[in-house]
Order: structure tokens, then sequence, then C-alpha cells
């Protein structure tokens, strides 16, 4: 002590001073216990117990599903809105390429590849006024060898049943009439979009279905369709309802066709119906 003040003494030292903790019965005042304590051991206390407590948070966060609350941190992956937006983009790239091959069915229905002007949308080459009878036989053999790609493609029975009149091109059938029992669906024989779906007079209720690989196949003298334009169909699907529909049916049946790059092919080379 200089002149009547106390010395200043250092933090290191004042850390260290020992104090005494006692617990007394609050009846008796009896000393039940009492501890020794400093300063430094009580900071070195309240440190290791708040270490502790931090590495069992943060393991708690880091090891258990608790981290997807935290906005940022979780696995995006494994995020409910990210899995929903994703298949939202997986729906809408398959409706761009529904919709790029409903484009392409309209293109060539525009400029006249297999379709023709008239209600009957899908006809035959040898009804164009510039190509002679005789030539269709050979055209036809050509076609037969050119559609052995289809051989490599699944298709689905449109309808099981009778074959009552086969593929006769030179008669100009270009599909088969199928019997079967009344209200029977009519199935999509692969996935595709409808490019048509509309009555005709000739043909009455009629499907088109556009389909990869550049195939359309055709369902007429449906009772009931389905399906509209622009629907997207799967393997399968029911599209019509078999009937007699249409001036040139002479009782229930569908009268079936399947189109290859724009000529017609004979559908029992690949599908079988009974």
């Amino acid at each position: 002590m200089s002149d009547g003040l106390p010395v200043k003494r250092k933090l290191w030292d004042r850390l260290r001073d020992t104090y005494r903790i006692s617990i007394l019965d609050d009846e008796n005042l009896e000393e039940v216990g009492s501890y020794n304590l400093s300063l430094l051991s009580f900071y070195i206390f309240i440190s290791v117990v708040a270490l502790l407590l931090s590495t069992l948070v943060i393991s708690f966060i880091v090891f258990t599903p608790v981290k997807r609350l935290i906005p940022g941190y979780g696995d995006i992956t494994d995020n409910k809105k990210f899995i929903e937006l994703s298949k939202k983009v997986d729906d809408l790239e398959e409706e761009v390429s529904a919709y790029d091959a409903y484009l392409g069915g309209l293109k060539t229905l525009l400029t006249g590849g297999i379709y023709n002007s008239s209600v009957e949308k899908i006809d035959s080459l040898a009804n164009r006024k510039n190509i002679r009878p005789e030539l269709v036989n050979q055209e036809d053999m050509a076609e037969t060898n050119r559609a052995k790609e289809l051989d490599f493609l699944k298709f689905a029975t449109p309808v099981s049943g009778k074959v009552a009149a086969g593929f006769n091109p030179s008669i100009q059938h270009y599909g088969v009439d199928i019997l079967s029992a009344k209200d029977t669906p009519i199935k999509s024989i692969m996935d595709g979009v409808v490019i048509s779906a509309e009555q005709s007079v000739t043909t009455g209720n009629s499907v088109y279905i556009q389909h990869n690989k550049n195939v359309v196949s055709v369902y007429k003298h449906n009772s009931v369709l389905l399906v509209k334009t622009g629907d997207i169909v799967k393997t399968g699907q029911a599209v019509a309802i078999i009937g007699n529909s249409g001036e040139m049916s002479t009782g229930p049946h569908l009268h079936f066709e399947m189109w290859y790059d724009g000529k017609y092919v004979n559908p029992e080379k690949y599908i079988t119906f009974q």
C-alpha cells in the first residue's frame, strides 16, 4: 500500500484467487456443504460446458433429419419442393415431345403427305390420279421390304376378335376389319398424340394417332370417341368404343390401319388380333 491507496493487482492474480461457496440449510442455517473455487476454474468449467453443448447441438443438426428444417442447409435433392419441380420438368419434357409429334402430324396433314384435304385424312396412294393401277403392286412390294424396320417395335393389340376382312390394297382396303363384342374398348397400339378425333360421313367416328418412328394408327367406325385432338395417349389406353358408324360400315367392327413413313402397311404382320 502506497500513500494509503491499495496496490492494483494483475488480472492473472485475481483469477487465481480462491473463493469459498457455502450451502446452508434454510431452517437452521447449518452448513450442508462448501466448495473452494477460483475465478479461473469457474471460467474453465463454463467454457468446457459451452463447448460440449455446442458439439452436441452441431452433431444433432448434422447427423439427423433436423438439418432439412434449416433453410439452405439441407440436401436440395431431398427437398420435397425440388422433387416436385423435377417431376414437373419431366412431365413438361414429355408434353413438349408429344407436342412436337403432334405438330409433325399437322405439318404432314397440311403439306399433303400421308393425308389429303378430304374428311378421310388417310387415303391410298392408288387413289391419286397420277398413279397407274399396275404400279400399285410394285409399290406395295417395295413397301414390304422397307417396313421391316417395324419388326423392332412393339405394338399393343387395339382389340381382340375375328378378322372379318384382311389387308387388300388391290381393292383399296388398306387395313383390317375386326369383329368384337359390343361396347368393347379400342386401345392405342403405342404411346402417341391424337392428331384427329372426329366424325366422318363415310367412316364414322374415327381416331388418328401419331406415334414415334413416324408410325400412324387409324381406328374407324367407332360408336364413341374417348379422346380428342391433341390428347396424349399411352400404350393400351382406350381411345374409342367399337361401333358401326359411317356409311362404309355394314356392321359393328373396327377398321384398323397402320401407316409408316406415309405409306400403308399390313397390320397383321405386326399385331395378333385373335
